[in-house]
């Protein structure tokens, strides 16, 4: 007896020591969060196959499935009437010991052809306060989409009809899309998403789409850059940042300059959607869903040639750099029965694992694209540390019919997963991210006034330069993981300059720059 207590003890220890992300992307294209039986379902499919994350899409198509939002529900999606399915998710996932990150898109705001009256397929939102029918400069009359200040989609200058774009430029395949150069567009993104952090006990916010639209046309390339961003009143921006004047012509996308400024203003969003939302809750994890298309770079001059670098402008290996993200999650959706697909897939692991510098990693898998073997051969890769786990999409369509297997479906993926050998036998808990549990650094933000892409750079008590960033097109600026101690910020643009207040560093704490 005494030995079957002892193998016992040493079998629910060796559990309750497992610690890794095991999550399922749940999306609500494909699972419904309708009613309370929805989510009790979504739960105990997570849970059949040990998973302890849920990434659940709450920001679709610029609507919320919550009921403490600033933006309308889902058109023609059968929500029960009162019922707050976010709410519900996290009440049911927490029980379960199970933590819930909110799934925001954010660059795509539509994705139906608003000339036709409004349908589950097609037309306008249903709603005025909805931000295309507000913000997307589409006309009724007309049926077009016209250009202004008020308009905060983003733009190709190549003509409609070419690689799916339509609407004079707006739209790619069947989204519009907001651009983040337009310094209302993101505000407007940042409310949205902290008014959820207010509100809501969340474990996470996890950031989609948070970058330029892709799509292929013949002769763009690495040295061409993608003709894509020119909303106008982000190349204003850019043609008064470079001293260009107003009425001269858009920037050239291969132009070096312009194609920097496109990265900069997503890593802007990034780093103000960071700070402002841990300055409201320091223990949420931030984490965003990253382009990891083709092969993995094979050198840090390889990663310039990375379709997320050059052709949707999501400099995500400067984020992680920087520390602006908790977890980097690249969606390495790669089909395992394929060789060359498989060999990008470990590629993509190891460039991953050696460029999560202080922060942490999980590997996104298209499981919908794999059998279930050889999605339990992408989890065994993915396990390796440093990385921290895995992301899978999708809850609802956890296979496909390949390697002359058909579609089985969860149940038999769980089954696999959780069996006496499987990899997700044993329970495992989260991770501890360090830099959360136990930080050792702070971080600083601020409002510099309207002052546009101005230089900023924060000084220690030594007098010694800490950190060099520059203003959004809102005037915010800031930096993390600074070492504690007291700073002053210098803001500098055209020739003017001016000095903060001193502010205190603390750890694990977002201090906020102010001027007199």
């Amino acid at each position: 007896m005494r030995f079957w207590l002892g193998i016992l003890f040493t079998l629910t220890l060796t559990a309750a020591t497992r610690t890794e992300y095991r999550g399922f992307w749940v999306d609500t294209f494909n699972s419904n969060l309708n009613s309370h039986a929805d989510v009790v379902a979504v739960v105990r499919g997570a849970k059949s196959a040990q998973a302890n994350t849920i990434f659940a899409q709450v920001r679709r198509r610029g609507d919320a499935w919550y009921l403490n939002s600033l933006e309308p529900p889902p058109d023609f999606v059968p929500i029960e009437a009162r019922f707050d399915p976010l709410l519900d998710l996290i009440q049911e996932a927490h029980a379960q010991q199970m933590e819930v990150h909110a799934f925001v898109i954010l660059g795509a705001i539509w994705n139906k052809n608003p000339t036709f009256p409004a349908s589950a397929t097609l037309g306008a939102p249903t709603s005025p306060n909805h931000v295309f029918n507000r913000h997307g400069g589409f006309d009724a009359t007309t049926g077009r989409i016209e250009a202004g200040p008020n308009n905060w989609l983003t733009r190709s200058l190549l003509p409609d009809g070419t690689a799916g774009i339509s609407f004079q430029g707006h739209r790619f395949g069947s989204d519009f899309w907001l651009d983040f150069g337009h310094p209302e567009a993101a505000t407007y993104t940042v409310e949205v998403l902290l008014h959820l952090v207010r509100n809501y006990n969340l474990d996470g916010l996890h950031l989609d789409r948070i970058r330029y639209p892709e799509f292929a046309v013949a002769g763009q390339s690495v040295a061409t850059g993608a003709n894509i961003g020119y909303n106008a009143v982000s190349v204003a921006r850019f043609q008064a940042k470079y001293g260009l004047a107003p009425d001269a012509p858009s920037p050239a996308p291969g132009d070096e300059r312009w194609s920097q400024w496109r990265r900069d203003q997503v890593t802007n969003l990034v780093r103000r959607i960071y700070l402002q939302a841990i300055a409201l809750r320091p223990q949420l994890t931030i984490s965003a869903a990253l382009i990891a298309f083709g092969d993995g770079p094979a050198s840090e001059a390889a990663w310039k040639s990375a379709d997320a670098y050059w052709r949707v402008y999501q400099d995500w290996r400067a984020w992680t750099e920087e520390g602006i993200l908790d977890l980097a999650i690249p969606m390495n959706y790669k089909r395992e029965h394929i060789p060359q697909q498989a060999a990008w897939y470990r590629q993509w692991n190891d460039w991953t694992r050696n460029h999560r510098y202080s922060r942490g990693a999980l590997m996104g898998l298209g499981i919908y694209l794999n059998s279930v073997e050889g999605t339990v051969r992408q989890i065994e890769s993915a396990l390796a540390p440093p990385l921290l786990g895995v992301a899978m999409f999708s809850l609802a369509v956890p296979d496909g019919a390949v390697e002359e297997k058909p579609v089985r479906g969860l149940a038999e993926l769980a089954a696999a997963l959780t069996k006496p050998e499987g990899i997700f036998f044993e329970p495992a808990t989260i991770p501890a991210l360090a830099w959360k549990v136990a930080p050792a650094r702070g971080h600083l933000m601020g409002f510099a006034g309207a002052v546009d892409s101005a230089e900023v750079a924060f000084y220690n008590e030594q007098g010694q330069v800490a950190f060099i960033t520059a203003t959004d097109g809102s005037g915010f600026f800031g930096a993390v993981d600074l070492p504690a101690g007291r700073y002053v910020a210098l803001v500098e643009w055209g020739g003017e300059r001016k000095v903060s207040r001193p502010v205190e560093v603390v750890a694990g704490k977002v201090g906020l720059v102010g001027f007199d």
